[in-house]
């Protein structure tokens, strides 16, 4: 990037400074913004304000100079991209083309339905058959409700509903021969 506009002197001093440190100056933005374009970008732009304002330069530390226009170059290019994202197009999430629900699970096939469909009628046909407290304790418990739930609903301790369910799935391990849902709590 050479610009000339009369005034030898200046550009020619210019040329060398551009000579000697662009090499430094593009090592400096491209570990910085790590892509070759954008790092080439912020090194002309460093160059075209060094020059703008080669007017007050004296000549001294050059390259205390450059490095301080690269810096302040690059923290103009930071908060550009910063500005950037805030001010950002927004999608309106009930719009047509905005979609941030997971894909659905694949569904089981007819047979695999009508299987679970037949164990799960087993096995409430099994829950029937058991004793009362066994029975209440199993339906509350499968409905998603807590130990304490069960026991304040059924007004009994919490280590009775524990044992009506433990003797509960063992009745009816021993009639369906199946595994049933595990014990979370």
């Amino acid at each position: 990037m050479i610009i000339r506009t009369g005034g030898g002197g200046r550009d020619e001093r210019f040329e060398a400074l551009y000579r000697k440190y662009y090499g430094r100056v593009y090592k400096f933005f491209r570990k910085q913004v790590h892509g070759d374009d954008e790092a080439q970008d912020l090194a002309q732009e460093t160059y075209k304000r060094i020059y703008e304002t080669f007017a007050q330069y004296r000549g001294e530390a050059e390259w205390a100079f450059i490095e301080t226009t690269a810096r302040n170059v690059l923290f103009n290019w930071i908060r550009s991209r910063k500005t950037a994202k805030r001010s950002a197009d927004t999608v309106d999430i009930d719009g047509p083309g905005f979609n941030n629900d997971p894909p659905a699970p694949p569904q089981p096939d007819l047979a695999d339905r009508q299987e679970a469909e037949m164990r799960r009628a087993r096995l409430w046909a099994a829950i029937a058959e058991l004793p009362e407290g066994q029975k209440q304790c199993m339906e509350l418990w499968l409905g998603d409700t807590k130990y304490e739930a069960i026991a304040r609903t059924l007004g009994i301790s919490v280590d009775a509903v524990k044992s009506r369910l433990r003797d509960a799935r063992r009745a009816l391990r021993t009639q369906l021969g199946e595994s049933l849902p595990e014990d979370e709590e």
